[in-house]
């Protein structure tokens, strides 16, 4: 039955024409990530969740983050501070609060049985959005794409939107998390552990490079072409598919004890 009403509670959620890291992309990416989980950590995650799928809360985080007490994580989600680089007492760089955050509960949820019940639930929903979110390419430089418009088949978008609500499902029309998760989830072990290789710091640097990439690659007269629009399917369902691997091993990691 839970599984039913998760099946119905997602269809609903999902509804509308919006794509990417939206809550259909976020969905996608956790569904990847559910694929292979090992069943120890299936299990002792769905514990915390009353026997739900983590799918079920990859977009928890953003219809809370206006909420108190959750209103703290507002500013969790992306890197805002590419132009304004944040610093320590010492004037050392800080790492962007995704990444920051990101690293922090993993650390935290070292030994996750030493932790309240609902710390544990709570950090896996966390989880199960950030690590989605380090890997959207607008998410790394914000204020820089925040205010650029672009244009595709005669549609004005705000460029960081388009990328974070709509890039896939211009080209990808009618998938759903789960088709897109089977048709995305294509590599072997042996890729598939080469993909999860490294940490947070190293996947948001390689996020970061695809943003740099899509963002230059923009014509000039911001009217999207069709050739752009597919690098960006590729890159984009490229993010989607390591974003869940490495989701995968977070949470293996951590469970699989």
């Amino acid at each position: 039955m839970k599984k039913i009403l998760l099946a119905i509670l997602l269809c609903a959620v999902m509804t509308g024409a919006a794509w990417a890291w939206d809550n259909r992309g976020h969905a996608t990416i956790a569904r990847i990530a559910e694929r292979h989980l090992t069943p120890r950590a299936k299990a002792n995650i769905e514990k915390y969740l009353d026997g739900q799928s983590f799918v079920y809360y990859a977009s928890w985080m953003d219809f809370n983050r206006h909420k108190p007490p959750f209103d703290i994580t507002r500013d969790w989600h992306v890197d805002y501070w590419t132009d304004d680089m944040r610093t320590d007492a010492e004037g050392n760089p800080l790492p962007p609060v995704s990444i920051e955050q990101t690293k922090r509960i993993i650390a935290e949820m070292a030994d996750f049985r030493s932790l309240s019940d609902s710390l544990v639930t709570l950090n896996i929903k966390f989880l199960a959005h950030l690590v989605g979110d380090i890997h959207c390419p607008v998410h790394v430089d914000f204020p820089t794409h925040r205010p650029m418009k672009i244009k595709y088949k005669n549609k004005e978008y705000k460029y960081h939107r388009f990328w974070d609500g709509f890039v896939v499902g211009l080209v990808r029309v009618g998938y759903s998390p789960l088709s897109l998760a089977e048709e995305l989830d294509r590599a072997d072990d042996a890729r598939r552990a080469e993909l999860q290789a490294g940490d947070p710091d190293s996947w948001h640097a390689e996020n970061t490079a695809f943003c740099e990439k899509m963002y230059k690659a923009v014509p000039e007269d911001k009217v999207l072409t069709d050739a752009y629009m597919e690098e960006a399917n590729n890159v984009a369902g490229y993010l989607f598919a390591v974003a869940g691997y490495r989701m995968a091993k977070v949470f293996n990691d951590i469970f699989d004890k």
